[in-house]
């Protein structure tokens, strides 16, 4: 039996045929395969270097700049990387149309977010398995929520995208009294 999946593996990735010879299946199965490792990697890999951008997004552009560059310079067939291209592209709908209704298959393929600080207070198993350190965080929370102290953040989150949101504490409003003499009444003004 594993002798048999593993013939097949060989068979549909091609690896002991040139490329020029690769039948339009095996294209399309190696498609997949890169595609699905590559996904992988970037899954397992820092979610902070994807910058604002999903994992399915950053691997398009690599692969799909990849192709290109390879047909433009006359090491891959033309219409063989116009037919990968739409593999990947049909790849991504699916996935993103299965994610779309599915909140399970999102979590797995897409991340979930992952909060930093709650109530004042920093998660530092979060911030250990985000790979964060406190001076990312703490810029983000001058950018993003105008606050110097952690204990003045209400929560901040790593996002499935790898930014970071930062929602600040509420601040108290401030109670003055302004008293005057003589019998006329005491003034509270509310500042929020």
């Amino acid at each position: 039996m594993f002798e048999q999946v593993a013939d097949f593996f060989y068979w549909a990735i091609g690896s002991e045929q040139d490329y020029a010879k690769l039948t339009t299946l095996q294209m399309i199965l190696r498609t997949v395969i890169v595609y699905g490792v590559a996904l992988a990697l970037i899954r397992i890999g820092k979610r902070r270097f994807l910058g604002g951008y999903t994992a399915f997004d950053i691997l398009m552009g690599f692969v799909v700049g990849s192709i290109m560059s390879r047909t433009i310079t006359g090491r891959e067939d033309f219409f063989s990387a116009i037919l990968v291209i739409a593999t990947l592209m049909a790849i991504h709908y699916v996935i993103s149309y299965i994610t779309y209704y599915s909140s399970n298959a999102s979590e797995v393929l897409k991340n979930s977010d992952r909060q930093l600080i709650k109530n004042g207070e920093l998660d530092r198993q979060a911030m250990q398995d985000s790979k964060l350190g406190d001076n990312d965080l703490l810029q983000a929370m001058r950018q993003k929520g105008s606050v110097q102290k952690i204990e003045e953040v209400e929560a901040a989150f790593l996002e499935r995208d790898g930014s970071i949101t930062v929602i600040p504490k509420k601040s108290d409003p401030k109670v003055l009294e302004v008293e005057v003499e003589e019998g006329v009444q005491t003034v509270k003004i509310i500042v929020s």
